[in-house]
């Protein structure tokens, strides 16, 4: 549905008007679930289990046990490193993975470039996008082709590490009282797994059932991931957020709540799914490899570099190309590019807004579905039975404006002044830290060279080299989080291969020319540094112009510092970048001793 200019100049009025009434709304902080509040937080799917405290030695510690961590971990056992132990809080490996697993959970990217280690395992995924099931299955199949379940240690959260400069390895603590020797750490803490919930008044007097989307509590609802959720038969729900996670369980919980009422504070954009069961023999033709060039394909196109052939060809893809057109922006100055990205960006979320004014006959309701920003500006979702689920009588939309909920009673809700009776209150709320930053990821002490802190000497802005190791903490590696000086992409897994394969070179080169510990050195850091600084992509204009929410930094993005930011050729420059380093053979801007 093409955009003129007309068109064009009243939607960016109308963006306007919807970011600046989101903005005027009181934004509701974050309960502490570390607190009175930590049930919300708690494994409902493992029992913890006492143990004694562990006192030993490890060759690596990862510390997360997500795909980050088990990529890694699998990578590092390739390289031959024999003593690798996982840490993680939850009661398993998965990461976000093993929390997630609310009704209809399923992975939103192509499960075959979403999945790692496919190759490895000899595994294709059952369908294009794999269920949240599924990919934890896969998780734990890592773990045991790579024997990583023997030295784990899970329900066990560090609480501190330093440094010892003398013995050359880290000394770390645990909230079990165990007490670990390792010489390298990697940080692989994850993005999505601490639960938000929004302080809203009276939420500690609700006397319903209440939890989290990432703590589903199927004694509560009855049945599994696939439905079946007898136990909300006859009872009112409420599920507090309109994102990914909502959009994927609404329309299991519409299809058996007595009552649902839908919470939305912004409209998601939604677009078509398509998913689709694997044809028998799919993969078998194709030649070692593939996963990896099937990423990379994926990647250039959403990076703006195009592809002969979309060998994903899905909702992403599709809509990159028409945004971002590819080699069709490079002969246009940068007024042309701008003009042409917002009026294709326009297009795209008008045929967004059409097929919810085709698909829910409500007119009210369609028209507060709505999502009224940039495609950008907040993750896409895809979904095929979300829509329709508004169209059940049994489903009302309760959209707050922008200002979220009023306050929670004993037995109701309130939402712009009315009240609707509950009895099953579910937030989907998404995940701290909402400007998913690096440093507010490191909620243990960290110190190293003279017990300097990793917190101190980030508080300013973070310093790394390749967003991964950092001068002063010798032997640390991180798996980079967004706006961390490294790079992103719609697909996490990428990145986290990459990550993983980067810091398997490191130990293993080191490990070749006989040494034990290797450090940033401060000129590599800082002309790290200056390179994202150089290199970055300044788009504050572009998400100032953005509704409040997790990509804009709840509104805020100039909070961030500026090298907190990515590297601006990209998933696919950072790739090049890291194989002209790998080549050089001498790791450069690393010390080792």
């Amino acid at each position: 549905m093409p955009a003129s200019e007309a068109e064009l100049e009243r939607l960016r009025r109308k963006y306007r008007e919807e970011r600046n009434r989101h903005l005027a709304a009181d934004r509701a902080s974050s309960l502490d679930l570390r607190g009175p509040f930590s049930r919300y937080r708690q494994d409902l799917y493992a029992a913890w289990v006492p143990r004694e405290p562990v006192v030993d030695e490890a060759d690596v510690l990862v510390v997360g046990a997500g795909l980050g961590g088990l990529v890694s971990a699998a990578r590092l056992r390739e390289a031959g490193v024999r003593r690798i132990r996982l840490v993680d809080f939850a009661g398993d490996v998965g990461g976000v993975w093993y929390w997630n697993r609310y009704p209809g959970v399923r992975c939103d990217v192509e499960s075959y470039i979403y999945m790692p280690l496919l190759e490895e395992l000899g595994y294709i995924p059952r369908e294009k996008y794999a269920s949240g099931g599924e990919i934890l299955a896969h998780a734990r199949a890592i773990a045991k082709h790579y024997d990583l379940y023997r030295q784990a240690l899970f329900h066990t959260t560090v609480t501190g590490m330093r440094w010892d400069d003398e013995a050359g390895c880290w000394r770390v603590q645990t909230d079990r009282g165990d007490s670990l020797r390792s010489q390298y750490v990697v940080l692989a803490l994850g993005t999505l797994n601490e639960p938000r919930l929004p302080m809203i008044p009276g939420i500690e007097r609700f006397a319903g059932a209440i939890f989290h989307s990432s703590r589903w509590d199927y004694a509560v609802t009855g049945g599994a991931e696939d439905g079946e959720l007898t136990g909300l038969a006859g009872k009112h729900v409420a599920l507090v957020g309109t994102a990914a996670s909502s959009v994927q369980c609404v329309p299991v919980l519409a299809r058996w709540a007595g009552r649902l009422y839908v919470v939305q504070r912004t409209p998601c954009t939604v677009m078509p799914r398509d998913n689709r069961s694997t044809e028998p023999g799919w993969g078998r033709e194709f030649e070692p490899g593939w996963q990896l060039r099937r990423m990379e394909n994926f990647s250039s196109i959403l990076d703006g570099g195009g592809a002969e052939v979309d060998l994903v060809d899905d909702g992403w893809t599709q809509t990159f190309s028409d945004l971002l057109k590819g080699s069709r922006m490079a002969d246009l100055d940068e007024s042309q590019r701008a003009r042409e990205l917002a009026l294709a960006d326009a297009a795209r979320m008008n045929e967004i807004r059409a097929r919810i004014d085709a698909t829910v006959t409500d007119v009210d309701t369609a028209e507060r579905l709505k999502p009224y920003y940039s495609y950008l500006c907040k993750r896409p979702c895809f979904h095929d039975e979300y829509l329709p689920a508004f169209n059940r009588p049994n489903v009302t939309l309760l959209d707050t404006e922008g200002r979220g909920m009023d306050e929670i009673r004993e037995h109701e809700i309130v939402v712009r002044g009315r009240g609707f009776p509950v009895d099953v209150l579910i937030f989907a709320t998404g995940f701290q830290p909402g400007e998913n930053s690096a440093l507010a990821k490191l909620n243990f002490p960290i110190a190293g060279h003279g017990g300097q802190s990793l917190t101190s000497k980030w508080r300013g802005g973070i310093a790394t080299l390749h967003g991964v190791a950092s001068s002063g903490f010798p032997n640390l590696f991180f798996h980079p989080t967004l706006n961390s000086q490294s790079t992103g992409s719609s697909n996490w897994t990428h990145m986290i291969c990459l990550t993983a394969a980067h810091i398997a070179h490191v130990v293993d080169q080191v490990r070749r020319r006989g040494h034990r510990v290797f450090e940033v050195t401060p000129e590599a850091e800082t002309g790290w540094v200056n390179i994202i600084l150089a290199s970055r992509v300044d788009n504050r204009e572009f998400l100032e112009a953005c509704t409040p929410g997790r990509v804009n930094n709840e509104g805020r993005p100039a909070d961030r510092p500026p090298q907190n930011a990515n590297y601006g050729p990209g998933l696919l420059g950072l790739i090049g970048a890291l194989d002209r380093w790998h080549r050089d053979g001498d790791l450069p801007g690393m010390a080792t001793r």
